[in-house]
């Protein structure tokens, strides 16, 4: 999962065929980093800048001795204007905008936007889990951003977006009047975890600003709550990944993560569910020591190491 500024936004026309461009560098030798954004305008046939001219002007006033006018301005191209400077700048090139699921094909990946709903505000936080127990990967993001410049207007449509996986790479976006997850501030962090010990996994999201939000899970199926108990200096078992089985299929891959999405950390206790398919736990620590365990029946939380089963509990927790 990778997030951007999504499709709405001024800048949502960058696509391969025409790209936007940010210069940077040193424009008037005053040792600062100066920034040129650009894109190719079809009607003039040349690249040409992004920014407005008085808002260009502030910022490099030795414009002022190119250029008078706004007309002037308007139909010049990027050589014209900056000419000798652009010598020796960096450029980087922006060819989509869009928030985008990779698929690991085996030998490469294969790029896909996410639905319409994930594209209408930047998004930041991503987390990956298995919000309502039916077995499949889903996504929640966080969104929103409101420090636009002042010739911008906020950006500011989403309220947090759980996106319904169905085990197959497609995703589903699950209206907020349904789903209960409404945030309209400026998301950030977000992370998944079972604040309350039930087998189904929560949500908390933070804000820039404003109050942070923890959303209870009532309605998911429960799963099973399984904790690794690694080596030492890796006691959580970070970057090993986990399959629930039934003996002879293996469910979606959880990676146990040290970090993911937007400064976040995931609750050490993976939530996963199979149903009442689930017969066997995979583990693949880092490294590539693989550990298979026979789930206990009537257990629903585990601990599992490197040689096997450690713990299981049929009650209240671990």
């Amino acid at each position: 999962m990778a997030t951007n500024w999504g499709l709405n936004h001024r800048y949502r026309d960058a696509s391969p065929e025409t790209p936007r461009w940010l210069y940077f560098g040193d424009l008037d030798g005053s040792g600062d980093v100066g920034l040129i954004e650009a894109y190719f305008n079809r009607s003039l046939r040349q690249i040409v800048p992004s920014r407005g001219l008085l808002e260009v002007r502030a910022a490099l006033p030795f414009l002022q001795a190119r250029v008078a006018t706004f007309e002037a301005y308007g139909s010049a191209s990027l050589e014209e204007l900056y000419g000798e400077r652009l010598t020796g700048l960096s450029r980087l090139e922006v060819n989509t905008s869009a928030t985008l699921m990779f698929l690991n094909r085996g030998d490469h990946f294969e790029a896909r936007p996410l639905p319409a709903e994930a594209q209408w505000s930047p998004a930041f936080g991503v987390s990956v889990g298995d919000l309502d127990g039916d077995g499949h990967e889903d996504v929640f993001l966080s969104q929103n951003f409101f420090a636009v410049t002042p010739e911008g207007t906020r950006l500011d449509a989403g309220r947090g977006l759980w996106l319904r996986g169905d085990g197959r790479g497609g995703l589903r976006p699950v209206p907020g009047q349904d789903s209960g997850l409404l945030v309209y501030g400026e998301q950030r962090g977000c992370a998944l975890g079972d604040f309350d010990r039930d087998g189904r996994v929560d949500l908390v999201v933070t804000q820039n600003g404003a109050d942070t939000k923890l959303f209870r899970n009532l309605r998911a199926r429960p799963g099973w709550r399984i904790r690794l108990a690694g080596p030492a200096g890796n006691p959580a078992g970070f970057g090993a990944v986990l399959r629930l089985g039934d003996g002879a299929h293996w469910g979606p891959a959880r990676a146990v993560l040290g970090g993911s999405g937007y400064w976040s950390l995931e609750g050490a206790v993976q939530v996963m569910n199979l149903g009442a398919e689930a017969r066997q736990l995979e583990v693949r620590w880092p490294g590539g020591r693989r550990t298979v365990i026979a789930l206990p029946a009537g257990a629903r939380e585990v601990v599992v190491g490197f040689e096997g089963l450690i713990q299981a509990d049929r009650a209240n927790g671990i």
